[in-house]
């Protein structure tokens, strides 16, 4: 019986997922690598193939592995690195990444041209073939691309080091693009110069710029697009989720079609996601993203790695004496050739980013995986009739081999070598973090135990094999951690518990944002607050890089003296303001948060109280702060207070309606109906703008004494010539002496005036309803020192626009005059 093509790729694909699913549960408990292992199922399904056993047992199987076995690279290349790339990326902390990245780029650069140089000197010399120049950089540069996969999964599994991972799938990441860059470029020498060189190194310099750049430049436009698509979604999976696949795809495959990096745009574009992306995905669809992304990513490798392995066993000839030396001479070469690069760049790699050890430098270099890419890129010159059969055959075996080889040796030892390097386990310092929170735990469930006893429907309960089999003991033998004098100093201790405390920190900003109670804006600044504190040395106090939001930036103050923009510098002021004190109320409340956790964190009491102080320290600025702005523009603290106040109400009510779901209480059809209406309602208070403007002068103006016996048109005309000035506290508003003829009437708030006259400096205070620099009218320049003391409106009638009233109107020209004297 014949099956069609459509027929045998789903039958594959259904065989894959159920091997893949039937080993998960098998090696779970395991230290064994996934990868690794499908790896060796599918070399083992494709010798049983190539036996001849499924063509006289089962056609439809042997029909399914011969596709497999002739698939076209390009397709592995365009169905699966977009998946696999974007679900690396958009996983990363891009904070830790952007720390990282001189390391990273050094490695996946400037270490990957050594070793491509290093690998085809290793061909050109060692292999009992006579390969080009162009032929051996071509072979470098596919055989030197990375994949960790397996590494990084057993790093995730064994031990939190966040740093470590990151490192090298960063690395890997780029090293691809890289890698794929080059291969490409000495592609083009061998098919165009029959196998002789045909470049030079500015040309090969010059064309990776352009299309690393160009792909960059893709990325980047396609996450602007996409994020600003997406951040007028409210809460639809279904959208948020499918433009994230479509986008993927799309900018690989636009930037594939105009010759530049795909890899580039499609790492861009999830680090965009991973980014900005995180306030402008819907909060409630944002955990839903991550996990459809790692389900994606896993059902690409159990396919990848299933279909490698029965390629390899297919396509690869293996009685070629000559070709096993090579492989053998080739396996043991790179793994040398990446610890040279590694230890040549580890000067720079220890004192740039977060720096390196040698027990890391040593799991980098035994993590130097190949993979899928390398294998594609083989698979493309199999297939090209221009390259001559022998040395087709050769590249295709030395990279299947390398595959194989890296993967079962150095992907099924790498638990050994990590265990050896104790980096198995966590830092001592963590460790003792976690043992101090598993106390508390255990302090708990301790507690509760009691409780359970009394129960009337657990009274026939054993209770020495509950406490045998939970681990429980008794109150009395509850035990604090002890601190290893000689492992952890009290430093390293005192360091992992302000580094957890802050984590803890940035949790609750995503918390508070997923409730509603903070905006995209103020979420940004907050964790990027925190992510500055975490960098060296954890910071609690003070908090400099937030503290400069609540200042007014140079810009704003060049585009209050720039005319035709003063209404908008006017209204990015007011809007300044509001997101101030919205990052002021979620600092509060997460310095709350911190308090209720140093306690049972802290190693010890010295170091709780010095924590305890610094976040005093925090709320005590913060609340000064809200203070201020409370007292000088309450408008804008009713506005935000208003919109908190109906978002948690209308997150309760969602919450209320889904239980009465749960209850049985709704059917599902009203359940989604009345949720719709209710998050229709948060759609629209989302849209609502927190920007109040301020007030008009004309009331202020009637309670002015020297403006109270003025007419109603001379009123409104002053009115209609006032400007408004915010100024943060602290900040100069006018020096003694510079250029300036104005004159002031502060709204709110207070400002400290200095003058010097006749020798003889002046010091005062003044309030709302009092004038300021009004001798500048009569010199044309400013008359003082004025700084605000607080937050401070102050109403500016300018020179140019107050005079020619005063020439129209003499009471006011009387009443101006007075001011002056």
């Amino acid at each position: 019986m014949q099956y069609d093509t459509g027929i045998s790729v789903l039958v594959f694909i259904i065989i894959a997922l159920l091997i893949g699913a039937a080993l998960r549960n098998i090696i779970k408990g395991t230290q064994m690598p996934y990868s690794v292992c499908l790896l060796v199922i599918g070399l083992g399904l494709g010798l049983i193939q190539r036996s001849g056993f499924f063509t006289e047992h089962s056609e439809l199987l042997d029909g399914t592995l011969k596709l497999v076995a002739e698939v076209d690279p390009h397709l592995i290349l365009f169905l699966f690195l977009p998946t696999l790339i974007f679900e690396s990326a958009f996983s990363l902390e891009v904070h830790l990444f952007r720390r990282i990245f001189a390391q990273i780029a050094l490695l996946a650069v400037p270490g990957l041209i050594v070793a491509t140089t290093l690998t085809a000197a290793l061909a050109k010399w060692t292999f009992p073939w006579e390969w080009s120049w162009a032929l051996c950089l071509m072979f470098g540069a596919m055989i030197s691309a990375t994949d960790p996969v397996a590494v990084v999964a057993m790093l995730k599994e064994v031990s939190s080091r966040k740093r470590l991972e990151t490192l090298i799938e960063g690395e890997s990441l780029l090293n691809d693009g890289t890698a794929i860059v080059f291969f490409s470029l000495f592609y083009g020498w061998v098919i165009s110069a029959g196998g002789q060189e045909g470049g030079n190194i500015f040309g090969v310099a010059g064309d990776f710029t352009w299309v690393v750049s160009i792909g960059l430049i893709l990325g980047v436009l396609a996450g602007f697009l996409v994020m600003a698509w997406i951040g007028r979604v409210f809460n639809d999976p279904m959208i948020e989720i499918t433009l994230s696949i479509a986008t993927a795809y799309l900018v690989y495959f636009a930037a594939e079609k105009m010759h530049v990096s795909g890899i580039v745009a499609v790492v861009t574009l999830a680090l965009m996601f991973a980014g900005i992306g995180r306030t402008r995905i819907s909060p409630e669809v944002a955990e839903f993203l991550h996990n459809f992304w790692e389900m994606m990513a896993h059902i690409a490798n159990t396919l990848i790695f299933l279909l490698v392995g029965v390629l390899i066993a297919a396509r690869v000839h293996l009685d070629d004496i000559n070709a096993w030396i090579a492989l053998v001479i080739l396996y043991v070469g790179i793994q040398l050739i990446r610890a040279l690069a590694v230890t040549l760049f580890m000067p720079l790699l220890k004192r740039i980013g977060i720096g390196i050890t040698r027990e890391k430098a040593i799991v980098l270099v035994w993590g130097g995986l190949r993979g899928a890419v390398s294998l594609a890129l083989a698979l493309i010159i199999a297939q090209d009739d221009v390259i001559p059969r022998d040395i087709r055959d050769q590249i295709l075996f030395l990279c299947a081999g390398i595959v194989v080889f890296t993967i079962l040796i150095n992907g099924a030892s790498m638990s050994w070598v990590l265990k050896k390097l104790k980096l198995d386990q966590l830092p001592p310092a963590k460790q003792a973090t976690v043992d101090k929170a598993q106390a508390k735990i255990n302090e708990e469930l301790t507690t509760m135990l009691p409780v359970l006893v009394e129960n009337e429907f657990l009274k026939g309960a054993d209770w020495d094999e509950v406490k045998h089999t939970t681990g429980l003991l008794k109150p009395t033998e509850i035990k604090e951690p002890e601190k290893d004098s000689e492992s952890i100093s009290d430093a390293d201790l005192s360091v992992a518990f302000r580094r957890r405390l802050l984590e803890t920190e940035r949790r609750h900003y995503w918390h508070q944002f997923e409730q509603g109670t903070l905006g995209k804006q103020s979420t940004n600044k907050l964790v990027e607050a925190v992510e500055h504190a975490l960098d060296g040395e954890p910071v609690i106090a003070p908090r400099e890089s937030l503290y400069k939001v609540w200042d007014t930036p140079p810009l704003l103050h060049m585009l209050r003296n720039v005319k035709g923009l003063k209404k908008l510098a006017l209204r990015v002021s007011f809007s300044r303001l509001a997101l101030g004190y919205e990052i002021a109320r979620g600092f509060i409340q997460a310095q709350d948060t911190l308090e209720t956790h140093i306690s049972s964190l802290a190693p010890d009491e010295v170091e709780a109280a010095k924590v305890n102080a610094l976040v005093q320290e925090n709320k005590k600025k913060t609340l000064e702060y809200i203070q201020q702005l409370r007292e000088t523009f309450p408008e804008i603290v009713h506005t935000l207070e208003t919109h908190s106040a109906i978002r948690l109400l209308l997150n309760r009510e969602r919450a209320v309606i889904r239980e009465q779901l749960k209850k049985a209480v709704l059917d599902s059809p009203e359940a989604k109906r009345m949720i719709k209406h209710v998050e229709t309602r948060m759609k629209t208070l989302q849209k609502m703008s927190s920007f109040s403007a301020p007030f008009t002068p004309d009331q202020l103006l009637g309670q002015l004494s020297w403006c109270k016996h003025l007419s109603e048109d001379t009123r409104n005309s002053l009115n209609n010539a006032m400007e408004h000035g915010l100024y943060s506290s602290g900040e100069w508003i006018l020096k003694q002496g510079k250029p300036f003829a104005a004159l002031g009437i502060i709204a709110r708030g207070s400002v400290q005036v200095q003058e010097e006259r006749k020798g003889k400096k002046y010091k005062k205070v003044l309030g709302p309803g009092e004038h300021v620099t009004a001798l500048s009218l009569l010199t044309g320049v400013s008359p003082g020192n004025y700084r605000a003391m607080t937050l401070v409106d102050i109403l500016w009638l300018r020179a140019e626009r107050l005079k020619p009233l005063m020439a129209h109107d003499e009471e006011l020209a009387e009443a101006v005059s007075k001011l002056l004297n």
